[in-house]
């Protein structure tokens, strides 16, 4: 089933944040992380000697997942849970990364699992969380891949997974019947992704988004182009995943049940970081989607929306994968012709984001 507009449950839970302490800070020592380009199981990993600096500028630079967002996830698990009243007990926080799902969860969740399979990144997260108000107590970290946690984790014990941005670079069968593992019957997985900003305002849209699209395309194509097999196959799966806007994901009606595919701004964005000029192979969506699913599509050209400058948006580039090291002579007259099309230097263009979420219950 496929809708359009706006959508609401029939019911809707208002959710009320934990109450939390006041903390103190305390320093955190970066550490280096190495990649190697043939490291096809890990393809959107750290590069950078200093770890705090990526996370920073990577936060700064991208969207905040608003409260309607998570109450849009939150709303639909105490739909269909099976508790009664519904259970907002444990939520685990797949791949991570610098931990700021983690941090809204705990407001909900009494207890928050944060892992991701790069123990750089989960070490940032702690030093992340232990600056916010939540208390120590209420998270548990794991290095680990979402593919195995329903091997380390007793199961039936968790009430949310949730899978923000990483769910295209794992396996997908084995991550599924990971989370499946997890879940308490009831218990509800939530998987979403979002693309490269989008320039929002009509006008500035024909013009500008091209040469934006141009200059991360050179950027991701020296890291996707070239290597082994082995890497080659890895970003074909993540690339033909994304370009399928996750509906590659198939769930089976023996293990899930009302699933949902919400997708915002489908008809003038497309969902990756990066394009197909930036690879090396055919990309190739591909769909599971079932006639027993529903879909919502919404178009919103303010969805979380930016206000950058051309240096602003530059920033946003830099920060929008760890790259080993940016070419920047090819891109020096694109980025020259960008500044002209937005309006000068000071300039600030609005932009938008393309975003699926999936919600699905387990059996």
């Amino acid at each position: 089933m496929k809708l359009t507009a706006s959508f609401a449950h029939s019911k809707c839970y208002h959710f009320r944040r934990l109450a939390v302490p006041h903390r103190t800070s305390r320093q955190f020592s970066t550490a280096t992380i190495h990649l190697n380009k043939d490291d096809s199981a890990n393809v959107w990993t750290l590069t950078q000697k200093d770890v705090s600096h990526y996370w920073k500028g990577y936060l700064a630079t991208r969207p905040k997942y608003t409260d309607a967002f998570y109450n849009l996830i939150y709303d639909y698990h105490a739909l269909h849970s099976q508790s009664n009243p519904p259970s907002f007990s444990i939520a685990h926080d797949v791949g991570a990364g610098p931990g700021q799902v983690s941090a809204k969860l705990a407001q909900i969740f009494s207890h928050v699992v944060v892992s991701d399979n790069n123990e750089n990144h989960v070490n940032y997260a702690k030093h992340f969380l232990s600056r916010t108000s939540v208390p120590a107590s209420r998270f548990s970290f794991a290095v680990a891949k979402g593919e195995d946690l329903g091997s380390r984790y007793p199961p039936a014990s968790a009430d949310l997974v949730v899978s923000a941005l990483m769910f295209p670079l794992m396996d997908t069968m084995s991550a599924l019947r990971s989370f499946h593992t997890l879940l308490k019957p009831g218990g509800t997985l939530a998987v979403w992704f979002y693309g490269r900003a989008h320039f929002a305002e009509l006008e500035y849209a024909g013009l500008c988004q091209p040469l934006l699209d141009r200059i991360i395309n050179h950027h991701f194509s020296g890291v996707i182009a070239g290597g082994s097999p082995e890497h080659t196959a890895g970003w074909k799966h993540v690339a033909d995943g994304i370009a399928s806007w996750l509906d590659y994901i198939p769930f089976a009606e023996e293990n899930w049940r009302f699933v949902e595919r919400h997708k915002w701004n489908t008809k003038w964005t497309s969902l990756g970081f990066f394009g197909d000029e930036a690879c090396d192979f055919p990309v190739e969506p591909r769909s599971s989607v079932m006639a027993t699913e529903t879909v919502i599509e919404r178009d919103d050209r303010s969805l979380w929306r930016k206000d950058w400058d051309v240096s602003q948006l530059r920033e946003f580039v830099e920060y929008i994968y760890p790259f080993q090291g940016m070419e920047e002579e090819y891109v020096k007259p694109l980025w020259a012709q960008l500044e002209r099309e937005m309006g000068g230097l000071r300039a600030r263009r609005a932009f938008s984001w393309p975003v699926v979420l999936i919600l699905a219950t387990r059996k």
